[in-house]
C-alpha cells in the first residue's frame, strides 16, 4: 500500500496539488506503522521500537533539519506578529509542504527505487507537455474547433499553455524540472537503456517554450549549463548540440522568439512593472527587516509601497523569491533560507563527488537534483516560485536525492589532518 501511494503520489506531482497534498498526508501517516513493520521484520518484534527510534533519530540531525526547523520558527513568529495573525498563519500552513522532503527521504529505498519513481513523474510530465501543445494549437484557433462547454476548462489563456494549471507560469515550473531531469538522464545514461526520454524531454522543451514562461526559460538555460558542465565527457558536445537542435526547433515560433527578445528590453511593460515591484518590497524590507510584514501581506502592504511606473495597482508577490521572503518574513529569514541551499548544495556536491564514473544511474539522479533544483532558484530570481506549491514540492523531493544515493556508497575518507 505505501509503494502503492509513493508511486501515485510522484505521478500526482505533475499535475494536481491537491492529490499530491492527500496522498502526501496518507505517506505521513503511514511512516511509522511502516517503521515498526520494517523493525518487525529485521528483529523478530524486539527491534520494533528501536528501529522507529532510530529513524526518527536520524532525520532529526539531518543536516537541512536545522535551516528547516529555523526557517520555519521564524516564518510563525513573523506569522503571529504581522497584524493579522490568522491570515498570515493560514498562508504560512505552506511550510508542511516540507515533510515532502522527509517522506522522500524515508520511503525511498535506494537509486533504483528513486528512478522507478522520478519515471513515474516523468511520463506524468510528458502526457502533460502534450497536453499542453494541444492547447496551444487547439485554442490559437478562430474559431476553435472545441465544443464551448470545453473551452472555458481547456483554454483558460487562449496563446499560452498552461496545462492542468490555472496559470501558465506554474506549469513552467513544473516542465523546468521534469525538462533537466530528462537532460541529466540524457548527459549521463546509454541513450539505448532510456531511449524514451530522447522525444519525451524534446515535447516538454516544446511545451515549456510555449508557456512563454521567460523565468523557466531562464532557468532551463542555467540547468543546462551546469548539466554540460558535469556531463560524461563523450556526451558534452553531443548534448550541446541535441539541446541546441531542441531549442531552435522550440523557439522558432515569430511568438517565442519575441518573448525571448523582450528578456533583455527596459521598455517591457512586464520588465518594468517587475523591477518596480523588486523596489518596492526593498521599501518594504527597509522598513520591517527583522520580521517583514507577515506571510501574505504583501498584497496587503504594496498600494503603500507601489512605485509610480509600476504597470498593476496591487501584487500578491514580489516575482522574486528572495525579495518576497525578506519583505514577508524579514532578513533573518532569508539569511536562512540562503543558509538551507548552501548546505544543500555543499552535500549534494560531496556526494556526486564520492560516485565513480561505472554508477551512471546515481550520477544521473544526483545531477538532476543538483541542477534541477538550480534552475528553480535561478527562475525564482524572476518568480516567486518558492510560494508555489505545484513546483516546490517536486523540488523538495528532488532534494532528498544526494542522501538517498549516499545510503549504498563507500564511506567518505576522514578529512585530512
Amino acid at each position: 500500500m505505501r509503494d502503492g501511494a509513493l508511486a501515485a503520489f510522484f505521478v500526482a506531482l505533475s499535475f494536481s496539488i491537491s492529490l499530491s497534498q492527500v496522498l502526501l498526508a496518507a505517506l505521513v501517516v503511514m511512516l511509522p506503522a511502516w517503521s515498526v513493520a520494517r523493525g518487525a521484520g529485521r528483529a523478530g518484534g524486539a527491534g520494533i521500537g528501536r528501529s522507529l527510534w532510530v529513524e526518527l533519530e536520524a532525520l532529526r540531525r539531518h543536516p537541512l533539519t536545522r535551516p528547516f526547523l529555523v526557517f520555519s520558527a521564524l516564518t510563525l513568529l513573523s506569522a503571529l506578529l504581522s497584524g493579522d495573525a490568522a491570515g498570515s498563519l493560514w498562508v504560512a500552513r505552506d511550510l508542511l509542504r516540507i515533510a515532502t522532503f522527509y517522506v522522500v527521504l524515508a520511503s525511498i529505498r535506494d537509486a533504483s527505487h528513486a528512478e522507478r519513481a522520478w519515471t513515474g513523474f516523468l511520463i506524468g510530465v510528458t502526457v502533460m507537455a502534450v497536453y499542453g501543445l494541444g492547447q496551444v494549437y487547439l485554442c490559437g484557433q478562430q474559431p476553435t474547433p472545441l465544443p464551448d462547454a470545453l473551452v472555458a476548462h481547456v483554454c483558460p489563456h487562449r496563446s499560452r499553455a498552461s496545462g492542468p494549471f490555472s496559470i501558465y507560469m506554474t506549469f513552467g515550473g513544473v516542465l523546468l524540472l521534469g525538462a533537466l531531469f530528462f537532460v541529466a538522464y540524457l548527459a549521463h545514461v546509454a541513450w539505448r537503456r532510456v531511449w524514451w526520454m530522447v522525444p519525451a524531454g524534446a515535447v516538454t522543451v516544446a511545451a515549456l517554450a510555449v508557456t512563454f514562461s521567460r523565468n523557466a526559460w531562464l532557468g532551463f538555460a542555467a540547468g543546462t549549463l551546469g548539466l554540460v558542465g558535469t556531463a560524461r565527457r563523450g556526451r558534452r558536445a553531443v548534448l550541446v548540440v541535441v539541446v541546441a537542435a531542441v531549442l531552435a526547433a522550440a523557439f522558432s515560433a515569430d511568438g517565442v522568439m519575441a518573448r525571448v527578445r523582450s528578456i533583455a528590453n527596459p521598455e517591457d511593460a512586464t520588465i518594468r512593472d517587475r523591477v518596480a515591484m523588486w523596489r518596492s518590497g526593498l521599501a518594504m524590507i527597509a522598513d520591517h527587516p527583522l520580521l517583514g510584514v507577515g506571510p501574505g501581506q504583501v498584497r496587503v502592504w504594496y498600494p503603500h509601497y507601489r512605485r509610480p511606473e509600476a504597470v498593476r495597482a496591487s501584487t500578491g508577490h514580489l516575482h522574486n523569491s528572495p525579495i518576497q521572503i525578506a519583505a514577508e518574513r524579514g532578513l533573518p529569514a532569508l539569511g536562512v533560507w540562503i543558509w538551507l541551499w548552501v548546505l544543500f548544495f555543499h552535500e549534494g556536491a560531496r556526494v556526486l563527488g564520492r560516485i565513480g564514473g561505472e554508477r551512471v544511474t546515481e550520477r544521473a539522479l544526483v545531477a538532476a537534483s543538483l541542477w534541477g533544483v538550480g534552475g528553480f532558484l535561478v527562475a525564482g530570481l524572476f518568480e516567486h516560485n518558492f510560494g508555489d506549491g505545484e513546483v516546490v514540492m517536486p523540488v523538495y523531493a528532488l532534494m532528498a536525492i544526494p542522501w538517498i544515493v549516499a545510503r549504498a556508497l563507500p564511506p567518505a575518507p576522514p578529512p585530512a589532518a
